[in-house]
C-alpha cells in the first residue's frame, strides 16, 4: 500500500482544524464568555469525535478526503474499525501534537504517530 506523505497528512490535519476551529470560535464567541481558552477546549473536544466518526465509518475526515489518504489498519488494509478510531482520535486530542509529529520525522518508514502506533493503523494514499 502506498503511504501518505508527511505534508499530505498535515494539510489534511489542517484542513479539518479550520473546518471545526471557525464554525467553533463563531459559536463561542457570540454565545459564550469563554473566549479563546474555552474555544480550545471545545475544539479539542470536537476533533476527536468528528476524527473518531468520520475515520471509523469512511476511513477518512474531509480533511483526508480532499488529499485522497485515509485511515486502514496495519498490515491488511481494512478499515480501522470503531475501537482503534476512538483510541486515534483520543490519542490526536491528547495536547500532544508535538511529540506526535517527532515520531512522525523518526519513523520514516512508515510515517505512523504515535496515535497511529496505539491504534494499529496507517495512513496510505489512495
Amino acid at each position: 500500500m502506498p503511504l501518505a506523505t508527511l505534508g499530505s497528512r498535515l494539510a489534511a490535519r489542517l484542513i479539518d482544524l479550520l473546518i471545526l476551529f471557525i464554525p467553533t470560535y463563531v459559536a463561542v464567541a457570540v454565545a459564550v464568555e469563554g473566549g479563546l481558552w474555552g474555544t480550545l477546549l471545545l475544539s479539542l473536544l470536537e476533533m476527536v469525535v468528528y476524527d473518531a466518526l468520520l475515520t471509523a465509518n469512511t476511513g477518512a475526515t474531509p480533511g483526508k478526503r480532499m488529499l485522497r489518504i485515509k485511515v486502514v489498519r496495519v498490515g491488511t488494509g481494512a478499515p480501522a474499525g470503531w475501537t482503534a478510531s476512538f483510541l486515534r482520535a483520543l490519542a490526536i486530542g491528547v495536547p500532544s501534537w508535538l511529540v506526535t509529529a517527532v515520531v512522525v520525522l523518526l519513523d520514516e518508514r512508515t510515517h505512523r504517530g504515535q496515535h497511529d502506533l496505539l491504534a494499529g493503523t496507517v495512513v496510505i494514499a489512495v
